[in-house]
C-alpha cells in the first residue's frame, strides 16, 4: 500500500478537525462549557467522538489495518511507568477532572481514549509507515497536538504570547506520550498516562 494515501487522509482529517474545533469552541462559543468539563456540554462529546471515529475508521478507508495495529497489550514495566508519569502530571495539572466524582472519571477516561487514539495511535502509526526512523512521527504528531490544543478555550483565551506557551507545553506532553507509545508499542501506555494525568489530585489533599 502506498504510504502517501493514509498520510494525506490523516493530514486532511487533522486539518478539518482543527477548523471544526475552532469554529465550535471559539467562534460559536461552546468552548467554555467544554473546558470546564460540564457534563451538559454536547460539544465535549462531539469533539471526542469525531477523534474516535477518525482513528477507528480512517485506517480502513485508507486500505490499512484498523485499531488492532495500535497495540493493546502492556508489560508490567510500562504499566508502572505509565502510572508514575501520569500521577506526577496530575499533581502538576491545575485544571483537569475532579477524581472525587464517577462522572468526572468517566469523562476523563473518554477524553484520554479519544485524544490518544487519534494523536498517538492513529497519527504515529500513519507517520511511521512513511518516516522509517523513530523521531519524525513523534515530533510531527506532537506539533499537531500542540497546535490543535489552541482550539481549547482555556488556551485560546490566554493573552498574546501565552498562546505560544500553551502550544509548546502540549507539544512537550505529546512528545512524552508519543515517545512512550513508540517505545512500548502499546496504546494502553499513553492512554493510562493521559487518564491519570488529567485528574486533579490537589482536591484530595
Amino acid at each position: 500500500m502506498n504510504p502517501k494515501k493514509p498520510l494525506i487522509i490523516a493530514g486532511c482529517a487533522w486539518l478539518l478537525l482543527l477548523i471544526l474545533a475552532f469554529w465550535a469552541s471559539i467562534y460559536m462559543g461552546w468552548g467554555p462549557a467544554e473546558s470546564s468539563h460540564n457534563p451538559a456540554s454536547v460539544w465535549m462529546y462531539v469533539r471526542r467522538g469525531l477523534l474516535l471515529t477518525c482513528a477507528l475508521i480512517l485506517p480502513r478507508i485508507a486500505g490499512g489495518r484498523g485499531a488492532e495495529a495500535y497495540g493493546w497489550k502492556i508489560s508490567f514495566k510500562w504499566l508502572m511507568i505509565a502510572v508514575l508519569v501520569g500521577i506526577v502530571m496530575g499533581f502538576g495539572n491545575k485544571g483537569g477532572f475532579d477524581p472525587r466524582f464517577v462522572s468526572a472519571l468517566l469523562l476523563a477516561c473518554l477524553h484520554a481514549l479519544a485524544t490518544e487514539l487519534f494523536f498517538r495511535a492513529y497519527l504515529i502509526t500513519v507517520l511511521s509507515a512513511f518516516f522509517k526512523t523513530f523521531w519524525p512521527p513523534v515530533i510531527i504528531s506532537s506539533l499537531m497536538y500542540g497546535i490543535f490544543y489552541l482550539t481549547v478555550w482555556t488556551a485560546w483565551a490566554q493573552p498574546g504570547l501565552l498562546k505560544i506557551v500553551f502550544i509548546g507545553l502540549f507539544t512537550l506532553i505529546g512528545l512524552i506520550h508519543g515517545y512512550c507509545y513508540k517505545k512500548s508499542s502499546s496504546f494502553l501506555v499513553p492512554w493510562l498516562m493521559h487518564f491519570l494525568g488529567v485528574l486533579k489530585y490537589r482536591v484530595l489533599l
